[in-house]
């Protein structure tokens, strides 16, 4: 039987915070809304994710749960502003990759750092990215694309939705562990990185299902190989980059909810529960099959634990991106 939350709260006690006391906050936690930042504009793929969480979150907490959308600059307005935010379980944010990535890529100092300023609260979802190229592509396959890199060097193309996005990235991997030269062409927005592809004008890109699946299905882009560990439903043909010959390739990104640092341990407890049992659910399951992602649950404990590796991890990419 699920334990009622003032109950859960009171017998996992509460770290103290400034100015918001100790267990008798966390017994009353949560009396007013709680936010959701997203750092992206609304109908893009995270923010359909966090509104899914919306609904049975505020059900099971008896208090509101709204979604407030900050796109810009890459998400950099969203992670700075939310990393000041007073850490009392009441600003929450789904994160991505941009968290590690935007203080790695910053030119001065950064206006925010992800391990001093925040702490993991739930995982519910890893995201894979596809290698696409456009239809009449003499491409076919990824051994191919590979193939002519190797013969070309610099010739080819590929395009991405900015420096130190993680569709650039994952192809400064991509071309670096298949031992291939290719050329990036940064682009301002999603749409026109893989418009500019369909049309014949770059090579190839690598990006998330939700940003190219139309595409696909309607034939204005051909999948080569999608980047994680598991291959696409829909495309059970199309192996992983692995699969194809690039020996231990795998990269991709995740949907974590974070909060700022200080956040209340009983809290966090209490928060994990809940996005753990939502993320656990059928319902959950079928979104994600629809959506091409891949469920992946994982408690802030743990997440706090991998923390140092994940920062290190992308430090070692965007060091490769500067060096290529």
């Amino acid at each position: 039987m699920k334990m009622d939350r003032r109950s859960f709260l009171k017998t996992a006690g509460a770290l103290p915070i400034i100015g918001l006391g100790t267990t008798s906050y966390a017994e009353q936690y949560p009396a007013r809304p709680i936010k959701i930042v997203v750092p992206a504009s609304a109908a893009t793929s995270i923010d359909v994710a966090a509104r899914f969480f919306i609904e049975p979150l505020s059900r099971s907490l008896k208090t509101p749960v709204v979604v407030e959308n900050k796109p810009g600059t890459g998400g950099l307005i969203a992670y700075a502003s939310t990393a000041k935010t007073q850490p009392d379980g009441y600003t929450l944010m789904l994160a991505g990759i941009p968290m590690y990535l935007l203080p790695l890529l910053s030119t001065g100092t950064s206006q925010f750092n992800a391990r001093a300023d925040f702490t993991p609260v739930t995982r519910v979802a890893r995201v894979s990215l596809g290698v696409v190229v456009a239809p009449e592509s003499p491409y076919r396959t990824l051994d191919d694309l590979i193939q002519a890199m190797k013969k070309k060097p610099n010739e080819l193309t590929y395009s991405s939705q900015g420096i130190g996005s993680t569709a650039h990235l994952c192809s400064v991997l991509f071309t670096h562990m298949s031992q291939t030269k290719a050329q990036h062409v940064p682009y301002k927005s999603t749409t026109t990185a893989t418009t500019d592809v369909a049309a014949g004008r770059i090579t190839f890109t690598t990006q998330t299902a939700p940003a190219v699946l139309g595409l696909i299905q309607s034939g204005k882009l051909r999948l080569l190989a999608v980047t994680g560990q598991e291959r696409w439903e829909p495309f059970p043909d199309v192996p992983t980059v692995q699969q194809a010959g690039v020996a231990d390739f795998e990269l991709s990104s995740w949907l974590d909810f974070v909060a700022p640092k200080g956040t209340p341990e009983a809290v966090l407890q209490l928060l994990t529960r809940e996005f753990s049992e939502i993320a656990n659910s059928p319902a959950y399951r079928t979104f994600c099959k629809q959506q091409i992602i891949f469920p992946d649950v994982v408690g802030y404990q743990e997440l706090a634990r991998q923390m140092p590796a994940e920062e290190e991890k992308w430090k070692r990419i965007v060091d490769l991106s500067k060096s290529s």
